[in-house]
């Protein structure tokens, strides 16, 4: 089994006008992340039975499923005061 690692580093300084822009940051990015989210089920839908009738995953599924992943890793540790690093809008490829 494989493993996965996201580190964030512990940084005790904070930005207080950060925290107010926080909120109105993580509004379009959580309606971003809600359309990816129904993309990504439907991708997972399709990869299983891509999976049970072929027997192999296809690559453009899998790195939508991994992009909807690596997007709502780096938007929940924002929200969640984890880090001031904001995440992009629009997801990275």
């Amino acid at each position: 089994m494989k493993t996965v690692k996201y580190d964030v580093a512990f940084e005790e300084k904070a930005g207080r006008l950060e925290l107010i822009i926080r909120w109105f940051w993580s509004i379009p990015s959580f309606i971003v992340m809600v359309i990816l989210s129904i993309i990504a089920s439907i991708a997972m839908f399709v990869q299983f039975f891509h999976i049970l009738l072929l027997g192999k995953r296809h690559r453009m599924l899998h790195d939508l499923i991994l992009m909807y992943m690596v997007y709502y890793a780096k938007w929940h540790t924002y929200c969640s005061m984890l880090t001031d690093e904001r995440n992009p809008i629009m997801p990275e490829k």
